[in-house]
This record gives C-alpha cells, sequence and structure tokens, in this order.
C-alpha cells in the first residue's frame, strides 16, 4: 500500500521552567491510503504534540522538532517553507481539534467560516462555496443547514459544533484527516455518530485518517491498526485484532482491563493501573513505564527495552519477549 504519512524517529522536546523536557521520543509511525490509525494513551503521552507536529502548529522556539522526519507523499514537512504549509494546511491534510468551541471564531457565523476554507486555498467562487458550505452541513448530518449557516458558534449545541469542525476539516477533499479527540466534548450517542461521519467520509473519499484517543472504544469503531503511546514512546503497535485480543505490552494489558464492560452473567470490579503517568522532566532509567508495572524485573529499571516482534506487523516494547530479563525489579 502507498504510505501517505510516514513519521521516522520523531523526537519533540519543550523548554519549561524544569528545564528542556523531550514528550515525545523516537516516535515511527506509517499511515497508508485509505487506511484508519489510531493512537491510544493517556494525558501527555505525546498523541496530540505528534499531530500539531504533522501540521507545524508547534510554537517554536519553545517546542522543538528535534530529531525525526515526516514525509507526507515523501515530502519532508520539516524541509518546506511555512507558505507552503500553509497551502497543505486544510487543502492536503486537515485536523479536527478536540475543543470545537474554542476552534470556531465566536464573532463569526458559521457559514462564512466554512467559506473562507474555499477561498483560502482558491477552490471556488464566493457563490460556489456558499452553496458547498450548505451542502458540507448536510453531509455532516447537521439539521436546518441552511439556517445553522447564519447562526453564531454560541448558538449550537456541542455536537453541532463539532460537526462543524468536520464540515470545515474535510472541505477540500483532504488526503489525510487527523482527528485529535474528535469526540470528547460531545456524549456518547454524539461521540458514535462522528465517528459513523467520518468513517462514511473515508469511504467515500478514500481519506487517510489518524484518529487520536484516549478511548479504545472509539477506536474500536474506526480503526484498523493501533498505535500505543506512553510517556512520548510507542510501547505497542499492530492490528486493532493484534491490540484487542493479544496486548503484548502491561500497559496496554492495563488500558484494556481498565475498560468498562457489560457482561450477561457477570460483574467485576473495575481494574486500575496503579500509580501515575511520569513527569516528562524526570522519566524513569529503563523502561518508563516499569515503576507501574507488576511484572517489572530488574532490568526494565536498568535498560530501556528494544521493539519485540509478536508477530507479523504487531510489535512491543516489552522485556518479558526478549529472552534476557535479570530478575525481579527491586
Amino acid at each position: 500500500m502507498n504510505k501517505v504519512l510516514d513519521i521516522q524517529s520523531l523526537t519533540i522536546s519543550f523548554s519549561t521552567i524544569e528545564g528542556r523536557i523531550t514528550a515525545v521520543r523516537g516516535v515511527d509511525l506509517t499511515v497508508n491510503k485509505g487506511e484508519a490509525v489510531g493512537i491510544v494513551g493517556e494525558s501527555g503521552s505525546g498523541k496530540s504534540v505528534t499531530a500539531h507536529a504533522i501540521m507545524r502548529l508547534l510554537k517554536e522556539p519553545a517546542a522543538r522538532i528535534d530529531e525525526g522526519k515526516i514525509l507526507f507523499n515523501n515530502l519532508d514537512l520539516r524541509l518546506v517553507s511555512e507558505k507552503e504549509m500553509q497551502d497543505i494546511r486544510g487543502k492536503d491534510i486537515s485536523i479536527i481539534f478536540q475543543d470545537a468551541l474554542n476552534c470556531l471564531n465566536p464573532t463569526m457565523k458559521i457559514g462564512k467560516q466554512i467559506e473562507e476554507v474555499f477561498i483560502k486555498h482558491g477552490q471556488l467562487t464566493a457563490d460556489e462555496a456558499s452553496n458547498r458550505s450548505l451542502e458540507l452541513l448536510k453531509n455532516v448530518g447537521i439539521n436546518m443547514p441552511d439556517k445553522r449557516l447564519e447562526q453564531y458558534p454560541h448558538e449550537l449545541s456541542g455536537g453541532m459544533r463539532q460537526r462543524v469542525i468536520i464540515a470545515m476539516a474535510v472541505a477540500c477533499n483532504p488526503q489525510l484527516l487527523l482527528a485529535d479527540e474528535p469526540t470528547t466534548s460531545v456524549d456518547p450517542t454524539n461521540q458514535a455518530q462522528i465517528i459513523e461521519i467520518i468513517k462514511e467520509l473515508q469511504r467515500k473519499n478514500g481519506t487517510s485518517v489518524l484518529l487520536i484517543t484516549h478511548n479504545f472504544g472509539i477506536i474500536s469503531m474506526l480503526c484498523s491498526r493501533i498505535a500505543v503511546m506512553y510517556a512520548g514512546k510507542i510501547v505497542e503497535a499492530g492490528s486493532a485484532e493484534d491490540i484487542f485480543y493479544n496486548p503484548s505490552h502491561p500497559y496496554t494489558d492495563g488500558l484494556l482491563k481498565s475498560v468498562p464492560r457489560i457482561t450477561r452473567n457477570s460483574r467485576q470490579d473495575l481494574s486500575v493501573i496503579p500509580g501515575q503517568p511520569p513527569n516528562l522532566a524526570e522519566i524513569p532509567s529503563g523502561c518508563s513505564f516499569w515503576p507501574r508495572c507488576k511484572q517489572a524485573m530488574r532490568i526494565c529499571v536498568l535498560e530501556e527495552p528494544p521493539a519485540a516482534e509478536i508477530s507479523n506487523g504487531h510489535s512491543a516494547r516489552c522485556w518479558v519477549h526478549h529472552k534476557t530479563k535479570g530478575g525481579l525489579a527491586g
């Protein structure tokens, strides 16, 4: 399959009062044409930072890409000028942000904000942009779309605002759609509807999707491949079937066991991963997950595990899958 996105050894750091911290540490990730890939992990794992790096939205010089490549159709986005990137954003690569209210201009009507996308990229005249905006609102399931075009963001519900953001993101039929927690601010019914909208747009236009979320339920509805991030690293990656039915990193296993399940004949307590994600200014030596891991061994404290191949296309960074183990930690 053709790689639309190919991230290689991406490392990103931020300047803070505690010094320079590394938020993304050597991430490798690909998204093929027409494919939906999910990145899942707790808050602070580096998911959104990765998405913002792809869009070149990191605020420099506080944020800095220290190493790696971000290849979009073999074009390294790190090397293009800001003017070239402005042409790519919204047309070839779009993003759905998690907070629709803060992403929309409160002083502009919805219709004008959608029309701006077309006018910015010189695709349509003003009249054509207006007609296309109406069509987009219909496509994303907004009722009375002609009325909504004349309303301001504060007059719409959270679910409607999120649909407007999706309409803007797909307006120019991008090749790659980044969905950064696209369902966070809406209720479960709207969550399912929004994922169905993205799936339909993917099927219709062949759009590649990179979904970023902490919600395995959302991931399961859309993605064929999953990358699990912890403390700035991808600790496990594989097909959706691999991750859900054969989780091979203790962190992945813990995340899955913490998802509430309704079963017909039994009830069980919700599992919890002990402790907290590490402070990125003080990442533990060795495997960054060992302080929270029930399977931790001495080597986990001393050395960072390399990726181990579990099966074709399925890998995990855990010493359990390597012959050298070195005894229990502590």
